[in-house]
């Protein structure tokens, strides 16, 4: 996966402009590294579809992680959002964007605590 078309791709998605970016660099590499761990060998469309997936995974994960603290608010035309609207809509974006790549990247999102025998 190519670090540069990922933070792109996340300056599109997130509405932060590319000089912006650069304090979240270390969640989107590590997306990118989490991404590339449970990715088969792709062509380049679906290589294209898992860079965009990736984007989108690491806007999630910084609305939740709280970086996003000092971003009170922001305007995109006539339209206001503040933080709590910008994670719930992360996390819708997530969630359709994961159903989007189901087929070439399985990330469930569940979580379960099993039983292990000794």
């Amino acid at each position: 996966m190519r670090l540069n078309k990922i933070i792109e791709r996340f300056s599109l998605v997130s509405g932060f402009e590319m000089k912006d970016v650069s304090r979240y660099l270390p969640i989107i590499a590590d997306c990118k590294a989490y991404f590339e761990s449970l990715l088969p060998e792709l062509n380049e469309n679906d290589l294209r579809r898992a860079e965009y997936a990736c984007a989108v995974y690491a806007f999630y994960r910084i609305s939740q992680l709280g970086r996003l603290d000092d971003l009170k608010s922001f305007k995109v035309g006539d339209v206001q959002m503040n933080v709590e609207a910008i994670g719930e809509a992360a996390k819708k974006l997530w969630e359709a964007e994961r159903e989007n790549i189901s087929d070439i990247l399985d990330i469930s999102g569940d979580f379960a605590f099993r039983s292990v025998r000794v």
